[in-house]
């Protein structure tokens, strides 16, 4: 019944009050368009654009990723493909230089190596003991052992506070580096 009302209101109106009901009904009704229909749109494309713009960064960073791995992969890394003794002294040798640029040389009270065989690589730990160290030679240390040109990763570190002096720190560290092995016979180990 409201719906006889509202015509019969209208049939009362004058032409000139029915033409302004008209354009108020339609800007209401275009107000609710936009705001149901053409805002959530266009905010529906804006996300879209943004998320667009953003996984296509995370697609060139992974591009990239992607050719520093090839790069690293395809090119002759020290630790892979050295005879048995080359790697031995190759090791030792990186080794001496990063304990050297970490200002720990002296500070090295035992040094040893283990290898072991899997399927066609070789796995060579090596334990050092470091007494008397602080914790900034520590950690360049430990980094400048983690970096990709020395081959080489940490497997297991322990580290306890000398009993006299608190500043400085005993470490016992294992590093873990793996080589291809030869093709040639088989050496005995040393």
């Amino acid at each position: 019944m409201p719906f006889k009302s509202l015509i019969s209101y209208w049939s009362g109106l004058r032409k000139r009050e029915r033409y302004v009901a008209g354009a108020g009904l339609a800007w209401v009704l275009l107000i609710l368009f936009c705001l149901l229909v053409l805002m959530p749109f266009l905010e529906a494309r804006d996300k879209l654009s943004h998320s667009i713009k953003r996984q296509e960064k995370v697609l060139q960073e992974l591009i990239s990723l992607d050719e520093q791995y090839r790069r690293l992969k395809g090119s002759k890394a020290p630790s892979h493909g050295t005879g048995r003794g080359d790697s031995d002294f190759a090791l030792s040798s990186r080794l001496d230089g990063i304990l050297r640029e970490a200002d720990l040389k002296s500070q090295v009270q035992d040094f040893q190596t283990t290898r072991s065989s899997v399927k066609n690589h070789h796995v060579v730990r090596t334990e050092i003991r470091i007494n008397r160290v602080k914790m900034d030679q520590l950690m360049k240390f430990l980094y400048l052992v983690e970096l990709p040109e020395h081959g080489m990763r940490i497997d297991h570190i322990s580290i306890t506070r000398t009993p006299a002096e608190t500043e400085y720190l005993n470490a016992a560290v294992t590093l873990k580096t793996y080589g291809k092995k030869p093709s040639g016979p088989e050496r005995p180990a040393a």
